[in-house]
């Protein structure tokens, strides 16, 4: 009886190490699966049909307005938290910020028109826009930078967009929600890292 006892757990001992390898193998090979369809995702999400490249579809004076809007828009942003209120264009003119401020650097990438299209505020929530059109060089874009989704009671919008219309003096939208945007040729500005666009470029070839 006690040969028949230890046989039989040294039987069981065997099929519990192999169930344990059975299972350890199966890791190994989806963990070596995900690793390799990961590597084959080369550089960052393709573009969608309404949204352009910082880099690759802004001529070189778009390209100056939108990186200077980057570092505005946090500005503007902290601006918003201190005080409660969304600094008017004028107010960043004042400030020297630009694109707003007119300087030279304004002069030289076409004069652009800012206005604040709308704001909200810490009762009625939603989204700010400053709207940047009637610039005087050939080929330039108007320019849309939205604050989105400040909540009723929130000190502060969560998101910033940039978009561009290629129609230099594109009117204020109706609406600032993304589908509205679109419809009305409006398009989401996505501001890829040199490396991100070339890996972008690289596998969009392939």
């Amino acid at each position: 009886m006690t040969v028949i006892a230890i046989a039989s757990a040294r039987k069981y001992q065997r099929l519990e190490t192999l169930v344990v390898a059975v299972l350890a193998a199966c890791v190994v090979a989806f963990a070596v699966t995900w690793a390799f369809t990961r590597s084959q995702q080369i550089g960052p999400p393709p573009l969608l049909d309404w949204q352009v490249s910082s880099l690759a579809d802004l001529g070189e004076d778009d390209q100056a307005i939108h990186s200077a809007l980057i570092v505005a828009g946090e500005e503007i942003g902290y601006l918003n938290y201190d005080f409660g209120d969304w600094p008017k264009t004028d107010e960043l003119d004042a400030l020297l910020m630009p694109p707003f401020y007119k300087d030279e650097f304004w002069k030289l990438h076409g004069a652009v028109k800012w206005d604040l299209i709308r704001a909200a505020d810490y009762n009625h929530g939603g989204d700010t826009g400053y709207l940047g059109a009637g610039g005087a060089l050939p080929g330039q874009s108007a320019f849309l930078l939205l604050f989105r989704h400040r909540h009723v009671g929130a000190a502060y919008a969560n998101q910033i967009d940039i978009w561009i219309h290629r129609n230099v003096n594109a009117n204020a939208p109706a609406d600032t929600k993304a589908e509205s945007l679109v419809s009305a040729g409006w398009r989401q500005v996505v501001a890829y890292s040199g490396a991100d666009e070339l890996a972008r470029l690289k596998g969009k070839q392939e």
